[in-house]
């Protein structure tokens, strides 16, 4: 028997901002490939039928564009218990992952340009046992991560203690 989710704290409407942003910049570069595979492919066999391929592609990442960043953006969620953080994402496959506080090496808060112009920050949590950060929490609101980035290396400093 599977234990219950607790109550997770969602992600501030800013963040389906920034999803429908990174969507779009990700139609845009395949986009742009899919018409430079076109091109190609039409200068190579003079035909025209190859322009339908960036057609498609701009189209099928349309409607994932409209789609998909309200489906994450509702999905995403964490929590922080006592003795760990909960993080639950996934919109075709839903992952939690349970990171526990005695394994919390260091905690980073990252902003890039287009996160930084919306008042975001990435919160990204690294482990003893990682290579790479072991669990992120994106689109959280800068106040929000430098707070739980504070409540998470200072649980790590009591529990050294």
């Amino acid at each position: 028997m599977t234990a219950p989710l607790p109550t997770l704290e969602r992600l501030p409407r800013g963040a389906l901002t920034l999803f429908r942003i990174r969507a779009l910049l990700r139609m845009g570069i395949s986009g742009a490939i899919a018409f430079a595979v076109a091109l190609a492919l039409s200068f190579a066999g003079n035909e025209h039928w190859p322009f339908l391929l960036p057609c498609a592609v701009v189209l099928g990442l349309s409607v994932l564009t409209a789609w998909y960043p309200q489906r994450a953006h509702e999905r995403w969620g964490w929590a922080l218990r006592e003795h760990d953080l909960v993080i639950s994402h996934g919109v075709l496959l839903r992952e939690v992952v349970s990171i526990p506080a005695g394994r919390i090496q260091h905690v980073d808060v990252h902003q890039g340009p287009i996160e930084r112009s919306l008042g975001l920050a990435r919160l990204q949590i690294y482990t003893a046992a990682g290579s790479g950060a072991d669990g992120e929490i994106p689109g959280l609101a800068r106040e929000t991560a430098d707070a739980l980035r504070e409540r998470l290396v200072r649980r790590e400093a009591d529990d050294v203690v």
